[in-house]
């Protein structure tokens, strides 16, 4: 019985360890001299007119924008006209993408005549679904005066961490939450030997009344990678809560043989169906398996 028990959780474990992740890291900064970076980690650019701020912070790096209207007229955002620019390819951060779902119903009448002269009425229904998508502009966003939206139209494009020469990583102590100390491999760049260098374009207005045109402002702002962090099974609830939530801060996952694991894990399961079974003779004890 005990070598039955034992064989069981050898398969259990050898399927557990078949979705290994690893976790890559990455940091950006930017240059600009328009703009700061706060304290916690988010890019800030400021004018009389708005506030515009932009975070990375998540699982591949989605781009988070939050503006904020400090005028006492309403502001206008047009997504149409602004973008997210890499290697002078813009994508534009309006997403014309709209999903579409709901209930069909349709009801038919008819009258047919029968041999007896009586006259009868036909009455047919049926009902449906469908779900699907259009691709409709979603226009302009509005602002009221004193408030902010936030928009994350996109994300970054994947980080080549393997196009990296292994030999280009130097080794780094960090410090965990619960204060032991794992080894990760990092790189740091500058803004001209970065992997990923972008730029983010954004069109506002105000619009027409009591005899003013419409005005618009344009803000640019350009971000770099300037640090990557290989960091194996280290995941990100190991850094700080402060790293955690900074707006420089991003992360990738991969999983490392899931395809190879289930397949191993398939035939471990048969061959254990097997010796269970001629194990479990007449007069054995009962031993069920489920799953």
């Amino acid at each position: 019985m005990k070598n039955k028990l034992f064989f069981f959780v050898a398969v259990v474990l050898l399927l557990s360890l078949s979705g290994c992740s690893s976790y890559y890291y990455s940091i950006l900064s930017s240059n600009d001299r328009v703009g700061i970076r706060s304290d916690l980690g988010d890019f800030v650019q400021e004018t009389d007119t708005v506030v515009v701020s932009y975070s990375f912070n998540g699982e591949n790096a989605p781009v988070s924008i939050i503006i904020y209207n400090k005028l006492d007229e309403p502001l206008f955002v047009d997504w149409t006209r602004s973008a997210l620019i890499i290697d002078d390819i813009a994508t534009v951060y309006q997403d014309k993408k709209v999903l579409v779902e709901g209930e069909t119903e349709s009801v038919s009448h008819g009258e047919s005549y029968r041999w007896n002269s009586r006259i009868t009425e036909n009455v047919a229904t049926s009902r449906g679904s469908f779900a699907g998508s259009v691709f409709l502009p979603k226009g302009v966003d509005f602002i009221p005066p004193k408030s902010k939206i936030e928009n994350i139209p996109l994300n970054l494009p994947g980080i080549p961490f393997d196009k990296i020469l292994k030999e280009e990583y130097v080794k780094e102590n960090i410090t965990t939450n619960d204060l032991s100390v794992v080894s990760v491999r990092t790189k740091e760049f500058t803004e001209s030997d970065s992997p990923l260098c972008f730029r983010s374009y954004l069109t506002l207005y105000t619009d027409d009344h009591n005899g003013k045109q419409r005005k618009y402002m344009f803000f640019e702002r350009n971000f770099y990678i300037s640090k990557l962090i290989k960091a194996g099974n280290v995941p990100p609830s190991d850094f700080s809560e402060q790293q955690q939530l900074s707006g420089d801060f991003s992360y990738a996952r991969k999983v490392k043989g899931a395809g190879v694991g289930i397949a191993v894990g398939a035939v471990a399961l048969g061959v254990a169906s097997v010796v269970v079974g001629v194990a479990l003779g007449p007069g054995d004890e009962s031993f069920n398996i489920e799953f």
